[in-house]
């Protein structure tokens, strides 16, 4: 008789016995932008000795991120190091559109592609090859923020001045009858008059906005303007037969409305300040890019899972490669720079602390810190790329699995993660006696104790534990892919690479402080395990297999 594939933990809710699968995943190309990391030899150099890449924010000067409380992840990106790629494909025009039209989202993962299409010269030629048979999965935990502020700021501040226009007697009819005869229309009170608050104060130049709208969106000519303008939008092409016909209907609209705004002297009109740069970067944008650079036509788009992100990428590659959708998958994560805002929202979440200086996962317990970058890994049908002379760089991904907590919006439960880690582990075949390490989600807050308790039923006492957000941040999407990049590294060597948490200063109810990697540590074994917990409640769990 066969011997049977061991199974996985159990808990309420589980069912079955492992299911066999039919390929092998492997990881054929991988790239980082990251804290202190522009690619993968510079994140192994790091994590090799033992530093955290985090820095407090009087390090650069932001005041918006308090002079100094707060330690964040900048990510080591320079475009120029992938100009001479992208030109030498697709000419200098295009290379104008990345600089100019595409955020550092878009950046971010298209630099962290070209660094995995670079670990064997035939990958690229093999993707291209396959076409639509390569698909491209490229998330997001926040999107590309900075472009969305530049569009708010210059949306408000348009409008502003917009409404100041309009809003001033000369131009709104309304507003001369009232400064003259005090008429309103029946049952109107108009809002504050900010005239009656000091001069210099917030409250005055708060009364002013609403003031100017006030008025603005009583002025009879406006109304005009308006009117003219919607009649120049409904220029119609000229009868030309030519498929230059209608552009040179939206160029002749363009020239006519700015005829318009010189006639009447007035402002630009709100709508005409946002940049479209705000549709070129959102979430599908950095998916959407390296189809076009690569000439592939497989199905491109965005997963978002919050901090698990990485783990639901590599699950709709993998799945489409299982299906026989495709042979290669592309599939990663991308964030933006440390933003003030966000810093913010996690300092009151309580989940970033304020103190200047980094704090490690298991330690004082105060919270995490917000990096950004990118990641991404290249997955293959094995017996696909072998045959073509590719080998992994990264092992081979033997289970994905996800969950939801359905209990809390940042606290994570046991149960649900359980869910996932159970159904990983029975998907790959594998018990908690196969398992040399696991790395942990591990923020640096309490919960970090609620993690420990929650993988107790799935490690046993041989099984080293690392985290690695006091070395490289909380890198939203990314952390999951550095920190799974990492796993993989130690695991071709056998050890567990330092994660710089200081051994003196464990927290006192960890209850197996021998576990926890602090320095590097030897590992017997070939499977690894990452677990990523993300806001919202969703987990994903990976098996990684090292390649002998």
């Amino acid at each position: 008789m066969a011997p049977q594939a061991p199974q996985a933990p159990s808990f309420s809710g589980d069912s079955g016995p492992p299911s066999a699968t039919p390929r092998r995943i492997g990881v054929y190309g991988w790239g980082v932008v990251a804290p202190g990391a522009r690619n993968v030899a510079a994140l192994e150099a790091l994590l090799e000795s033992g530093r955290s890449a985090l820095r407090t924010s009087s390090d650069r000067g932001r005041a918006s991120l308090g002079g100094g409380l707060f330690a964040t992840g900048e990510p080591d990106f320079d475009l120029t190091d992938y100009e001479p790629w992208i030109a030498a494909r697709h000419g200098d025009a295009y290379l104008a559109r990345m600089r100019t039209k595409m955020g550092e989202n878009v950046q971010f993962a298209v630099g962290a592609t070209i660094q995995a299409l670079q670990c064997d010269e035939r990958l690229e030629g093999l993707l291209r090859g396959l076409d639509d048979a390569c698909q491209v999965f490229i998330g997001s935990g926040v999107s590309d923020l900075p472009e969305s502020y530049r569009a708010a700021a210059s949306l408000g501040r348009a409008t502003r001045v917009w409404n100041h226009f309009w809003a001033q007697p000369a131009h709104c009819g309304a507003r001369r009858r009232f400064e003259g005869e005090r008429t309103l229309p029946a049952g109107e009170t108009p809002p504050l008059d900010p005239g009656a608050l000091p001069v210099d104060t917030e409250e005055r130049a708060d009364a002013l906005r609403s003031w100017d709208a006030y008025w603005a969106a009583r002025s009879d000519e406006q109304r005009v303007f308006l009117d003219r303008f919607a009649a120049i939008e409904s220029m119609d092409a000229d009868d030309e037969d030519h498929e230059k016909a209608h552009l040179n209907a939206i160029r002749k609209r363009v020239r006519a409305h700015r005829a318009l705004v010189d006639e009447v002297g007035c402002p630009p009109p709100p709508w005409t300040a946002v940049s479209p740069n705000l549709i070129w970067n959102i979430q599908n944008a950095a998916a959407a890019q390296i189809t076009m650079l690569l000439d592939v036509h497989g199905a491109a788009w965005a997963p978002v899972g919050a901090c698990s992100t990485f783990g639901v990428a590599i699950k709709c590659g993998r799945d489409a490669i299982l299906r026989g959708e495709a042979k290669v998958a592309i599939v990663g994560t991308t964030d933006p720079r440390p933003d003030a805002a966000l810093a913010g929202a996690f300092h009151s979440a309580r989940v970033m602390p304020g103190v200047g200086e980094v704090n490690m996962p298991f330690t004082s317990l105060r919270g995490t810190h917000v990096s950004g970058g990118s990641c991404v890994w290249i997955l293959g049908d094995a017996e696909w790329c072998e045959a073509r002379g590719l080998e992994p760089v990264g092992g081979y991904i033997e289970a994905v699995a996800l969950s939801s907590d359905a209990e809390h919006i940042i606290t994570p439960s046991q149960s649900g993660p359980k869910r996932a880690i159970a159904r990983a582990y029975q998907e790959a075949g594998i018990t908690a006696a196969d398992v040399s390490v696991i790395d942990l989600h591990a923020t640096g807050t309490p919960g970090d104790l609620n993690e420990l308790a929650l993988v107790d039923a799935f490690i046993t006492d041989r099984t080293r534990i690392t985290a690695r957000k006091g070395q490289l941040g909380h890198g939203m999407a990314n952390s999951g892919g550095w920190e799974l990049t990492a796993l993989a590294l130690g695991l071709a060597r056998g050890v567990a690479l330092p994660t710089g948490i200081p051994a003196d200063r464990l927290h006192p109810r960890i209850p197996n402080p021998k576990a926890i990697v602090t320095d590097e540590a030897p590992l017997d074994g070939d499977i690894g395990v990452k677990l990523m917990l993300g806001i919202g409640g969703l987990t994903a769990c990976v098996v990684l297999r090292r390649a002998r």
